[in-house]
Parts: C-alpha cells; structure tokens; sequence
C-alpha cells in the first residue's frame, strides 16, 4: 500500500468510528425549588397524584444525535421522554404528593424537543400536560441556553449537561402555572 491509501483508510476509519460514539449524562437530581412548589401547591389540601401516560407527538426526535457523534444518551437506559416522565415522578415523591393509588393522573405529552450545538446552545422542549379533571390541558416550554464548544466531543457532551436543567425550568413551569391546581382537582 502507498502513503495516500494509509492516511485514507486511517482518516475514514477514524471518521467511521467517531460517528459511533455516544454522549451519555448522569441520572436526574431533582430541583429543591420544584420540589418545595409541588408542596405548596398540593400538600395543604391533602390532594395526591401520580404519572399517566408519556408520550411523543408525531415528528419529536426521540434519538437525537449530535454533530455525527451518535446518539444522545440523556440518562442511562432511557428515552428523553423516559426521563421527563421520570423526574416528574421523582419531584412529586420528594415532594410527599406521589401516590402510585391515586386516582388523579397527570399525562404529559412532548410536543417539541430539539437542540442547538452551534453558537449559543439551547434545548428547546414544549410539553403538554393534561389529566382526566382537565383533558385539553395546557402547554408548558422552555428554551434553556448553556455554552457549547467548537470541538464536536465538548459541544455533544454540553448538549446532554444541559438537558437536566432543561428538564427542570420545564417541570418548574408545569408547577407554576395557575392552570396547575385544575389540573390537580
């Protein structure tokens, strides 16, 4: 083999191989602010809920990849979706309002989940959350901003930091919204 075959192969390969690495974070750590928001506004009247159905509009990327690195992995072992539905859960039981009996169920919807590695990053995700009392619900969304990188491995691996804290503005909205307590009737 000549020079300019060796460096082709080896330049394809490593290509080849950098288009198969996968960018992964670490479990959800629940927001104190979410948490003490989710008390006050069902604690006081003894109301519980727990999770319903989660799911993805049609045309919501649930396997992002990112800047040919390969997939996105948000959290070990788990869909985006997986994990919004996940840390809505964890926030309600720290929060002591989580009843897996409870006949009130809060159904979330991603109507849009998308990101920016380029420039100024950014997650921009919109939820619906609806349940049986209130079953139009009402739209939540969140554009969080975090800084990205030139090298493709950084900017990847800041796109799957930010998504926790994209994950919980979102859920803060969800509380905070005065459409929240019909939602919880």
């Amino acid at each position: 083999m000549d020079i300019k075959t060796i460096a082709i192969t080896v330049i394809a390969g490593t290509a080849l191989l950098a288009g198969c690495e996968t960018t992964s974070s670490r479990p959800y750590k629940a927001s104190t602010d979410n948490i003490l928001a989710f008390q006050d506004a069902l604690q006081e009247s003894g109301k519980t809920v727990k999770i319903g159905n989660f799911s993805a509009s049609e045309g919501v990327d649930t396997s992002p990849t990112c800047r040919m690195m390969g997939a996105l992995e948000v959290s070990p072992g788990k869909s985006p979706v997986e994990f919004i539905e996940s840390a809505l859960k964890e926030e309600l039981f720290e929060a002591g309002v989580y009843d897996n009996a409870s006949s009130n169920a809060i159904n979330g919807n991603i109507k849009e989940m998308k990101f920016n590695s380029f420039g100024t990053g950014k997650w921009t995700i919109n939820m619906n959350v609806s349940s049986a009392n209130m079953p139009n619900g009402y739209d939540v969304s969140t554009e969080y901003s975090f800084k990205t990188s030139y090298s493709a491995i950084k900017a990847c691996q800041n796109v799957v930091d930010a998504f926790t804290p994209a994950v919980q503005d979102l859920l803060s909205k969800v509380v905070a919204s005065p459409d929240f307590v019909k939602l919880t009737k």
